[in-house]
């Protein structure tokens, strides 16, 4: 007779209770930024929400809040209005759905809205199986594959292949993601960030999802971090904005910190502070400067009310902004618009560029 040494969700959920390093799921804010400096200046600072999931965490078992309204049935107006006789009991008895990873709210998690291109593979598949598959195909066999899995441990495992594939290894701790969920039932974020620790939960992968908004595809970076504060360049490599050249220089700042934070009650909560910069460069010197700078919360009903009533619609507005700067630049400040994959020396910036060089020496 053979026993299974394969750790069960109970088992697993056990030793996330008794360790007191692991990350909780977090509420991160902060702002983003967004400066350009070349062809024209144009600059912007917003406030901006990740919701930081522990996905090993979750894959073990460690559900997310989910969050309701206050019942409407013991609301003022609609409680005694005819609504009341026509709107689902269940409704009136929850309310609204706010945050859920279960059913439609304000802020859903989908874990297939995340690493789509990635399959779950088994422990005796190999990752070269995928080898010729790039970053923005949609594999049809990654549902067929995760059907076999709960959704939460597929994520774990396309995560996990993700950072194989564009890292070199998987972390051995807790892998983190910064992501935007669903709002109002629309799925839209410009970039998700996924952050992979070793056992004693230093900082040691990163993996960013980015997806370029006017074509809706979807690349990947992944890097290794040497713990809380990391540099690195690397040249792009993935099409992004209509308005910067596909021959840049990426330059990457990222730091990493764990914050501890004592409640009235003497319990300790450990958050994340994370920053993140990238400066874009090419031949005419720096381009933009773009980043995110945000500190972390345990993910509490609290902590989720307080977040939504300030930012309900995030993803619209983000949205929305994306396409008004784009506006701004093109017909106000008359950037000249980059085709697709093309390099500047092909581009009517260059030629703008040295238009301008020539008045000012002149």
């Amino acid at each position: 007779m053979t026993v299974s040494t394969k750790p069960t969700n109970d088992m697993l959920r056990l030793e996330l209770a008794c360790d007191t390093t692991a990350l909780a799921h977090q509420l991160l804010e902060g702002t983003t930024w967004h400066s350009r400096l070349l062809p024209s200046v144009n600059k912007f600072v917003y406030p901006y929400r990740y919701w930081g999931i522990n996905i090993s965490a979750l894959a073990a078992g460690q559900a997310l809040p989910e969050v309701n309204t206050a019942a409407l049935s013991d609301h003022k107006v609609l409680g005694v209005s005819h609504l009341s006789k026509v709107l689902p009991k269940k409704l009136l008895a929850k309310g609204l759905p706010l945050f859920s990873a279960k059913t439609k709210a304000l802020q859903q998690f989908c874990p297939n809205d995340y690493l789509e291109g990635f399959n779950s593979l088994s422990s005796n598949e190999s990752l070269n199986d995928n080898e010729n598959i790039s970053d923005n195909e949609s594999i049809n066999s990654n549902e067929d594959i995760d059907n076999d899995l709960p959704s939460n441990q597929a994520l774990k495992q396309r995560l996990s292949q993700a950072f194989i594939k564009h890292a070199g290894s998987s972390p051995t701790g807790d892998m983190l993601g910064l992501l935007v969920c669903r709002n109002a039932g629309m799925y839209f974020s410009p970039v998700n960030f996924y952050l992979g620790f070793n056992e004693q939960q230093t900082p040691t992968h990163l993996l960013a999802e980015v997806s370029n908004t006017p074509w809706d595809k979807r690349h990947y970076y992944g890097f290794l971090l040497e713990g809380e504060e990391t540099e690195f360049c690397h040249d792009k490599d993935f099409h992004v904005s209509p308005f910067n050249p596909i021959d840049q220089l990426y330059r990457w700042q990222v730091t990493i910190k764990r914050t501890q934070q004592h409640t009235i009650d003497n319990q300790s909560n450990t958050g994340l502070q994370v920053r993140i910069a990238i400066d874009i460069s090419d031949e005419r010197g720096e381009v933009l400067k773009t980043g995110i700078k945000i500190s972390g919360v345990p993910m509490t009903e609290e902590a989720i009310r307080h977040s939504l009533r300030k930012n309900p619609l995030m993803n619209i507005t983000s949205l929305t902004r994306i396409y008004w700067h784009a506006f701004k630049l093109y017909a106000i400040k008359k950037v000249p618009y980059i085709n697709y994959d093309e390099k500047l020396a092909d581009s009517h910036q260059k030629s703008s560029h040295q238009d301008s060089r020539q008045k000012k020496s002149s």
